[in-house]
């Protein structure tokens, strides 16, 4: 990737601040425990303690490693936000319009546009007052 290519992406951000260099920084070490505590391998816990000294001497170092982290975590989260919707939609709101649509029931009265001659506005005649705007709801 050309570094023109590099300041277009919409992904993978420019500038890291200093707070997330350390909260990746946090981040590595977090991972690292894990492996070691999952993993059964003390020598990641060496490495974890190695990590955590140069994020509070210095967190720029983890610059390069934030750039990706961050990236990756918006791409994940770009993805992962439409899925996410996508099946709540056809697990909540589809089963809920096929019930509707068996049960018979039409509140847009698609129904009555088809058949009737009249119209299916209902006519609203109200004069707003003053207590209507400051109480909306």
């Amino acid at each position: 990737m050309d570094i023109k290519d590099r300041k277009k992406s919409r992904f993978f951000p420019n500038k890291i601040s200093k707070n997330q260099a350390k909260d990746t920084g946090m981040a590595m070490v977090l991972i690292f425990l894990l492996v070691a505590w999952f993993g059964d391998n003390i020598k990641f816990v060496g490495v974890a303690i190695i990590l955590l000294i140069l994020n509070m001497i210095t967190a720029d170092i983890y610059v390069p490693a934030a750039r990706i982290w961050l990236g990756i975590s918006n791409i994940i989260g770009a993805f992962v936000s439409k899925i996410i919707l996508t099946a709540m939609f056809f697990l909540i709101v589809t089963p809920v319009g096929v019930i509707r649509r068996w049960m018979g029931a039409d509140s847009m009265k698609t129904g009555l546009w088809k058949n009737g001659k009249d119209s299916v506005f209902s006519v609203r005649d109200h004069c707003f007052q003053p207590e209507d705007i400051e109480k909306p709801y």
